[in-house]
């Protein structure tokens, strides 16, 4: 086990974390928060960064990584609707195109190929990081006592969120698009 996928695991066990201070509700919760998502996105550039230039890819990599982000950042957005910082819709388009890529992936993974990251799919998790880490700065630097200034942020967070659903749709047909090759001809072998 390299370190790349031994940062990835790390990046998979801060998403409970994650959950348990977001809903302490306070201040002290939502900086340990913002910390842990910053830890959580340094992590998902590093262990590439390191598989890449350590020469350390692996199957392995190639799937749990995707994993890791997926769980760490829905995770998060789960957080995000708790706090009704975003709608119920956007999430459910989240839950959905991670699990229509997941299927994808053990298409590829029955037909013999292994599906690595789409550039869509590189877009989609840039475009989720900065949503995050900025709705988290906004819930971090509002006023709790202010409730129009708490409301204006959860606003503002939903607007935010928009960004995510769009790119999460660009992300999901394109991966569908990529996939349903493999789909059909899974489908083919079945019959």
């Amino acid at each position: 086990m390299g370190i790349a996928n031994q940062i990835t695991l790390f990046r998979l066990a801060l998403s409970p974390v994650f959950i348990a201070v977001f809903i302490l509700d306070g201040w002290w919760g939502h900086l340990a928060a913002l910390l842990i998502a910053g830890a959580i996105e340094v992590t998902d550039l590093l262990d590439g960064y390191l598989a890449r230039t350590r020469k350390q890819t692996s199957d392995f990599g190639k799937l749990v990584d995707p994993m890791a982000d997926a769980v760490a950042r829905f995770s998060i957005f789960l957080c995000f609707l708790w706090g009704e910082y975003a709608h119920l819709w956007v999430v459910a388009l989240i839950f959905y195109r991670e699990l229509v890529v997941a299927y994808i992936r053990v298409a590829a993974a029955r037909a013999g190929v292994v599906m690595a990251a789409r550039l869509s799919g590189k877009m989609k998790a840039i475009t989720e990081g900065i949503v995050i880490l900025a709705i988290l700065i906004l819930i971090v630097l509002t006023p709790r006592n202010d409730p129009f200034a708490v409301e204006t942020t959860k606003e503002t967070a939903r607007w935010l969120m928009f960004l995510v659903a769009i790119a999460i749709l660009w992300s999901g047909f394109d991966y569908l698009r990529a996939g349903l090759p493999l789909l059909k001809d899974l489908l083919k072998h079945k019959s």
